[in-house]
């Protein structure tokens, strides 16, 4: 039952890693561009809902508020910064790093370094099978399965998600055949950013919200970029499960303080094998 316990506690954090990593595996399977401000979307995002439930309008209207509000960030992010270094990737590492210290030092400023928290919609646990379960972090792996299938469904069966996707394999062909490039990568952008909103919603349920708290995530999120296959939603999807799962029995198992340190002995084994990552293939991008 401990085993049980310990593995759908694993799903749901590598989930809330999976639903990070799309934004940035998108982002930089379209345009090239590795964006480490990804992580800062995530502590906007949970400050959203912060703000949004402490004026009582629940957690359902701040995750979608929170989503919303990203993705017209990561929309004005595009237009003004990102859009303008599409010929240089090392341009747009170097704006990205930037952004992480403006962001990163406005909202210290704003919010004060305090930790923050809000009250969960659903508190308290539930037993089945003998098994007893955190309701919120039960909820929160139940809308992480939802935003993933829904992210996926939106890639592979819309005609936007489709151009997306034909971006990824070929840029020069995709504007050939008359995809404009200009409206996709927005697209883009704002897909990333709001599950990167969504993701913060849901962080901030769980754990203390503070201006700093963007390094963990952020840091994760580019392990299972890596780990999945540059490019790769599907590859980072399932790297974010696996990694959930390595970290919560190396916790439960070996050691808690090393937790961190797993998804990193996960990416050297598996690329080992995997250089190009699990779901990689040369030459090719997969959206």
């Amino acid at each position: 039952m401990d085993l049980v316990q310990t593995l759908l506690d694993g799903l749901m954090v590598g989930g809330l890693y999976a639903t990070v990593a799309i934004g940035v595996t998108l982002v930089f399977g379209i345009m090239g561009i590795l964006n480490f401000a990804h992580g800062q979307m995530v502590m906007l995002g949970a400050y959203t809902a912060f703000f949004v439930v402490s004026a009582g309008f629940g957690f359902w209207p701040a995750l979608l508020i929170g989503m919303v509000a990203m993705g017209a960030l990561g929309l004005l992010l595009e237009r003004v910064v990102f859009r303008f270094t599409l010929t240089d990737h090392m341009q747009g590492l170097t704006a990205s790093l930037g952004l992480i210290m403006v962001i990163e030092n406005l909202a210290a400023a704003a919010f004060t370094p305090d930790p923050r928290t809000f009250d969960p919609p659903l508190p308290g646990s539930f037993q089945i099978a003998g098994l007893t379960l955190s309701s919120q972090r039960m909820l929160v792996l139940g809308l992480v399965v939802l935003l993933v299938v829904g992210c996926y469904l939106f890639l592979q069966k819309t005609r936007i998600g489709k151009a997306i996707r034909a971006m990824g394999q070929n840029r020069t062909g995709a504007a050939l055949v008359g995809i404009e490039i200009s409206q996709v990568t927005a697209v883009v952008f704002v897909l990333g950013s709001a599950m990167a909103g969504a993701a913060g919603v849901l962080y901030g349920s769980l754990f203390a919200i503070t201006p700093y708290m963007a390094a963990a995530p952020l840091m994760k999120g580019f392990i299972l970029t890596v780990l999945g296959g540059l490019g790769s939603v599907p590859g980072a999807v399932l790297a974010g499960f696996l990694l959930g799962i390595a970290e919560s029995l190396g916790s439960r198992y070996l050691s808690a303080s090393f937790r961190d340190g797993y998804g990193f002995i996960l990416l050297i084994v598996a690329l080992l094998y995997f250089p190009r990552g699990l779901l990689g293939k040369r030459g090719k991008v997969r959206v």
